[in-house]
C-alpha cells in the first residue's frame, strides 16, 4: 500500500513509509453539487473482477435501499446495464468532473476483492473522495484500509472482501445516520491532508538515505 524501504544496520531492520497521495489542492476545490433527497453512493472504477461490481450490485440489491430512495452512482467502465433499481451509469470521467461526481455524493464505495493476479494495491479514489468530505466504505482487500487511511468506525467502515452482506449493512447503517456520515466525512478530510505529495517526497528521501550503502573505513 505505501512505497518502503528495507534496510538492515546493525542487525536491525527498518521500514521508511512514503504515503500515498493525490493532488490535495486540486481535488480539495468545491465541486459543483446538484440538490438531492436521498443518499447517494458513489463506485468509480473499471469492470475488472477485483474492482468488486458484481458484489456491490448483489449488496445494493439485498440492502433494500433503492425502495428508501437512495442512488447508487457508477462512474467509469462497466459491463451493460439496464438502470432501475436505483442504479445510475455514467462514463468514464475527466478529473474535473469526477471531483463533481465526489462532491454530490454521499458515501464512496470500495467493494475490491482479491483475485488470484490482482489485490487493490491502494485505492487512490479514496483520498480524491476524502478531500471531498466522503466517508469511505471499503473492504479490507483494499491497501488504503490495510494502509491506514480508511479507518474503521472513524472516517468510514472497512468490511470483509466479498462479504455482500456486510457491505449491504454498511450502506444500510450510513444511509439511515446522515450525522455519522458528516462527522466520518469531516474526520476524512483531515486525516487525507497528512498524505499529501510533501509526505511522500520526504520518505522517498529517507528511504534513499536508509538504503545507501555505508562507506567502509
Amino acid at each position: 500500500p505505501h512505497v518502503a524501504a528495507h534496510a538492515r544496520r546493525r542487525g536491525a531492520r527498518h521500514v521508511v513509509i512514503a504515503p500515498q497521495a493525490v493532488d490535495q489542492a486540486f481535488w480539495s476545490q468545491p465541486g459543483l453539487a446538484p440538490p438531492r433527497t436521498g443518499t447517494r453512493f458513489l463506485w468509480v472504477g473499471r469492470p475488472a473482477p477485483a474492482k468488486g461490481l458484481a458484489h456491490l450490485l448483489a449488496a445494493w440489491r439485498a440492502s433494500g435501499l433503492p425502495s428508501k430512495g437512495a442512488e447508487l452512482v457508477l462512474v467509469g467502465e462497466q459491463p451493460t446495464l439496464d438502470g432501475g433499481d436505483g442504479v445510475v451509469c455514467h462514463p468514464p470521467a475527466e478529473p474535473a468532473a469526477l471531483r463533481n461526481f465526489y462532491a454530490a455524493a454521499d458515501v464512496l464505495v470500495v467493494p475490491s476483492v482479491p483475485t488470484p493476479t490482482f489485490r487493490e494495491p491502494w485505492g487512490l479514489v479514496c483520498n480524491e473522495a476524502m478531500h471531498q468530505g466522503l466517508p469511505i466504505i471499503a473492504t479490507d482487500a483494499v491497501g488504503a484500509a490495510a494502509g491506514g487511511l480508511v479507518r474503521h468506525e472513524r472516517n468510514g467502515l472497512v468490511v470483509d472482501a466479498g462479504d455482500d452482506a456486510a457491505l449491504a449493512a454498511a450502506m444500510l447503517r450510513l444511509h439511515e445516520e446522515p450525522v455519522l456520515r458528516r462527522r466520518m466525512g469531516d474526520q476524512g478530510r483531515r486525516d487525507a491532508a497528512a498524505f499529501s505529495f510533501d509526505a511522500w517526497a520526504d520518505g522517498m528521501a529517507t528511504a534513499l538515505q536508509t538504503t545507501r550503502p555505508r562507506r567502509r573505513s
